[in-house]
């Protein structure tokens, strides 16, 4: 062979791979490029942005990345939303050149946000678009990860709105019920010395009345009552609970109670409330309730216990015993079905418990709360 045609052979053998060195070189180093515009994409994502300021705050690094445009369009929640990063890629004007398509990503979150994103990129093909389309697909997750955040923040506070106005509705069920029991007390006097008896009572009854008024004043004025836990005497918060209920009791022990006195005080109204109808007729036996302290035990903490027994007062008023805790399950013709639930509830909260004992002439309540702060680990309040 001709000493000419190796040496151009050797000189193309030689082009060649130098060629290929400097494309996996380049290759190579826009691939790190590419990966450290990655790594500071989803660092984004650890800051906790709100969703639309992810465009503006990743648009550098788009950009960074190959991507001329970018523009946000849509609804979000109500407002519109229109705004746009970098500068529109111009089209070819000779014939035969292809222009770059842009792409377009669209997110919705129920009917409250509708957003569609368009990002245009110069290059039509190529690795270069190739590594672009990766990062504009990371970018997507990135806020569309946001949003969900976002919507499941939200739909966590309406549920807890939800759950609030329902304590408040039956709060307030029970304020209006007292209203009703002091308004039949004064109806029912036809003698001096009745109406006398009544005054007194409401005398007494009304500064009850009013911390629970205050009460549901705060909270409808999104101002919540103090949650914070405190050492209570059990016996007299029971007293006060039965008798702002019209309803005189025997009441034998003593205890106490650590608890936030707001979650002490639904609890017992909401449990005195559902039970004054029965215990209010002047042929029911009037209710005993018995207070003592559970001493600590091998796996358990001492705890203040409140027991008593109630009679049913009709067939008419009786309720399956699984559903006696249940929300909106109701043996009373008008009634909501919230008294017990929310009275065990409040007292959960309190790392206590409600429950019952059923059988077919009444029902026997136990309470029991914390009678001392928990351990660090263990403090819910």
């Amino acid at each position: 062979m001709d000493y000419g045609v190796l040496s151009s052979l050797a000189l193309i053998c030689l082009a060649a791979g130098l060629t290929l060195y400097l494309t996996s070189k380049s290759l190579a180093r826009r691939a790190r490029s590419y990966q450290a515009g990655m790594q500071s994409l989803l660092q984004l994502g650890a800051q906790g942005l709100d969703p639309l300021d992810i465009p503006p705050a990743a648009w550098p690094l788009l950009a960074a990345g190959g991507w001329q445009h970018l523009q946000l369009s849509g609804d979000w929640f109500g407002y519109l939303v229109e705004s746009e990063w970098g500068t529109k890629p111009e089209q070819p004007l000779k014939r035969g050149l292809k222009a770059s398509t842009p792409r377009a990503f669209r997110l919705s979150i129920g009917n409250d946000v509708l957003l569609v994103m368009t990002l245009s990129h110069g290059a039509v093909r190529g690795e270069g678009r190739m590594f672009a389309e990766q990062m504009a697909k990371v970018f997507v997750l990135l806020l569309e990860s946001a949003l969900r955040v976002r919507t499941e923040a939200i739909s966590v506070a309406m549920a807890e709105r939800a759950r609030l106005t329902l304590y408040l509705q039956h709060d307030m069920r029970n304020l209006a019920q007292w209203v009703g029991w002091v308004c039949a007390d004064f109806n029912d006097c036809d003698q001096p010395e009745g109406l006398l008896i009544a005054a007194r009572r409401l005398q007494q009854n009304a500064p009850l009345a009013r911390e629970r008024a205050n009460r549901l004043v705060a909270q409808l004025g999104n101002n919540p009552t103090n949650q914070q836990s405190t050492l209570l005497d059990l016996r007299l918060a029971v007293e006060n609970a039965a008798h702002l209920a019209g309803v005189q009791v025997t009441l034998s022990g003593q205890a106490q109670a650590w608890i936030a006195p707001a979650l002490l005080a639904r609890s017992l109204d909401n449990l005195f409330s559902n039970l004054a109808p029965n215990w209010r007729s002047p042929n029911a036996p009037k209710p005993v309730l018995e207070l003592r302290t559970v001493p600590d035990g091998p796996f358990k903490l001492a705890m203040a216990e409140l027991r008593f027994f109630s009679p049913w007062p009709d067939a008419q008023a009786r309720i399956e015993p699984v559903r006696l805790f249940e929300p909106f399950a109701s043996g009373r013709p008008g009634g909501l079905g919230l008294g017990l639930y929310q009275a065990r509830k409040s007292l959960q909260e309190a790392n206590g418990d409600l429950s019952a004992e059923v059988d077919s002439v009444g029902i026997t309540f136990v309470l029991t709360i914390p009678d001392r702060p928990l351990p660090a680990s263990g403090a819910a309040n």
